[in-house]
């Protein structure tokens, strides 16, 4: 589990956010309220990007059935 950030890295992890935010929006896309929640406890420290990544995957296997990418695939 990742480890409660420093206000300077907190930023730049909220910037990241924002800004993958601002790129789906720009495709006509808005994130779920649950999809919300997992980027905010990636800003806040609570889970690594790695970590975030894999629960918005189990989110979007749960909501629409898995996909396997090639990212996917990789532990």
């Amino acid at each position: 589990m990742a480890v409660k950030t420093l206000d300077r890295t907190r930023i730049e992890r909220e910037r990241e956010v924002e800004n993958a935010l601002a790129s789906v929006r720009m495709e006509g896309l808005e994130p779920s309220a649950e999809a919300r929640a997992i980027f905010q406890r990636y800003v806040e420290g609570d889970v690594t990007l790695k970590e975030m990544g894999r629960a918005v995957d189990q989110l979007l296997d749960s909501q629409y059935g898995p996909v396997r990418l090639s990212r996917n695939e990789c532990s």
